[in-house]
């Protein structure tokens, strides 16, 4: 009969877990390959749990690779909840050695719901990138054509910038003619961010206030 793999407590943020396998106490770490795994004590785990943070656990797995799903899983979960919305690059290319479709699809969404509206460009083409070099989301049709539309929606939204830039430039000598009291109370630049805005995001405040 085949041995069965329990696990005693986890570290989810790390992926680290101590598990008891034909009754001895291994510690069990990333990159999850047999010389990675180190036998250790039960005080060691008591040690652990108390004093640095780790979880206690009671699932039984039935092999090692299931143990790794698990910790895949806890892993991916743990970061959600830290990243409390958009991980860093590094968190997010850590992340993304584990992710699911869920996951991944929830990202590319973020930077095109909320990223690209938000004027966060580099954030979303960085997330647009990190996730097309992924295998399996270049046969994913939706995943990969999302991506891609982040890149092109970027593109467009720095190349609208340019242009109002350009024409900001152009008419500096027209923005006094037209305001002339406003340019010499606040000078041209905060007026120049006033319309970028308005440019970017339509009318700042509703009619009739």
């Amino acid at each position: 009969m085949k041995m069965k793999t329990k696990i005693m407590a986890i570290a989810p943020s790390d992926g680290w877990a101590f598990i008891v396998k034909e009754d001895e106490i291994f510690l069990l770490r990333p990159p999850y390959i047999s010389s990675n795994q180190i036998e250790v004590s039960e005080k060691d785990v008591e040690n652990a749990i108390h004093l640095h943070g780790f979880e206690e656990c009671d699932t039984i797995c039935d092999s090692i690779s299931e143990v790794v799903k698990f910790l895949k899983e806890k892993y991916v979960e743990s970061m959600k909840k830290q990243s409390a919305g958009l991980p860093s690059s590094e968190e997010l290319r850590e992340l993304l050695k584990y992710a699911n479709d869920e996951v991944l699809l929830q990202y590319l969404k973020k930077a095109d719901e909320e990223l690209i509206p938000d004027g966060k460009l580099n954030a979303a083409k960085s997330i647009a990138l990190d996730i097309m070099k992924i295998e399996k989301v270049r046969t994913n049709r939706e995943m990969y054509d999302l991506a891609v539309n982040i890149l092109q929606k970027c593109k467009h939204e720095e190349e609208k910038t340019k242009e109002l830039a350009i024409g900001i430039s152009k008419s500096k000598e027209s923005l006094r003619d037209r305001f002339t009291y406003a340019v010499n109370k606040y000078a041209e630049e905060p007026i120049n961010h006033i319309i970028n805005s308005i440019y970017k995001k339509g009318q700042l405040f509703p009619l009739g206030y």
